[in-house]
Order: C-alpha cells, then structure tokens, then sequence
C-alpha cells in the first residue's frame, strides 16, 4: 500500500512538473533496439522552428530501455543541437519513468526527468504521452504509432516545448523508425 502512495505521489509531481520527449515511446521488449526519425515543424510566437531528430534505443533489460538521440533546430538566422542520452524503466507493460541528461551544443548538459505511457489503440495503432522536465524546460508529446509491419512503424504526433525566457514551441511532426 506505501509503495502505491510513493508510486502515485511520484508521477503526480511528475506530471505536474511537466514536458515531454522527443522520441515517440515504442515498445520493446529485452534484446530488441529500435532506430528512428523524426521531423517537426514547431512554432514559438510566429516564428518557425524545423527540428529533426535521429535515435537509437535498446531494451538491456526485462524493465529497462536505453537510448540516446540526436537533435537539430534550424532557427531562422541560427541553428543548433542537442544530444540526449536516456533510460526508461518501465513500470508495467504500458506506464515508465524517464531520467537522461540533455547536452545543449550553446549551453550546459541538464538533466531530465520524466513519465511515459503508451496504449493499443487499435490492431496496429498504438497511442502514446509523455512529459519530462529539467531545471530550464518542460517538454511534452503525444501521438501515435502505426504499425507497417512487426518491425517499421510511422509515427504522427504533437509537442510542445517551454524554455525558460523564451516563448512556447508547438507544433505537429512525423515520423519513421524500425525496429530489429
């Protein structure tokens, strides 16, 4: 019973905290390892802001996925990047905590925390949420996976990124990532 009120205070703070993750949640069992893209075309206060984003994540364990990924912002008149290295550790079949560290190519590694869900929506649709946070951003995302087969999938979702000093950056991405 103290490890439901622990579990249930936890992802509460998490959530209220905030933000997301740029790689969709996929499931993978121990041994398999996913690579993925992705493309976004956010807007923060009418300005457009292209992000692309490459990942490769493994399940070293039952509970446990590892991952690190790769992301660029083309910001008109400057770019910049971001490398993210992470584990989840999934609670249940559909529920995980998220902790990484995040390196700014203009600033200072922050680490990141955070809380992910996924769902079957239908045969071969597979919804998902996420939130992480750090000291200087929030972060969220949900969407959806749509199976082609037992190892590529296309993904469609919606995230929103708040800098600290800085405006809202919303927007709709797409993208591709396969699973072996």
């Amino acid at each position: 019973m103290m490890k439901k009120k622990i579990l249930t205070i936890l992802t509460g703070s998490m959530l209220v905290a905030s933000v997301s993750f740029a790689a969709p949640i996929t499931d993978l069992q121990q041994g398999e390892s996913t690579i993925g893209y992705n493309h976004y075309d956010l807007d923060a206060a009418g300005q457009n802001i292209d992000t692309d984003s490459f990942y490769l994540e493994n399940a070293i364990a039952d509970k446990v996925i590892v991952g690190i990924e790769r992301n660029s912002y083309s910001i008109p008149g400057a770019d910049a990047k971001t490398t993210d290295v992470y584990a989840h550790y999934k609670l249940d079949q559909n529920i995980r905590l998220i902790v990484g560290n995040r390196d700014y190519s203009n600033g200072p590694n922050k680490m990141f925390y955070g809380i992910g869900a996924n769902t079957n929506l239908a045969p071969k649709l597979d919804g998902y949420a996420s939130v992480t946070s750090s000291s200087i951003a929030t972060e969220w995302q949900t969407g959806v996976n749509y199976k082609l087969n037992n190892q590529a999938a296309l993904h469609l979702g919606y995230k929103s990124y708040k800098e600290d000093g800085a405006a809202t950056a919303d927007g709709l991405g797409f993208g591709v990532n396969y699973k072996f």
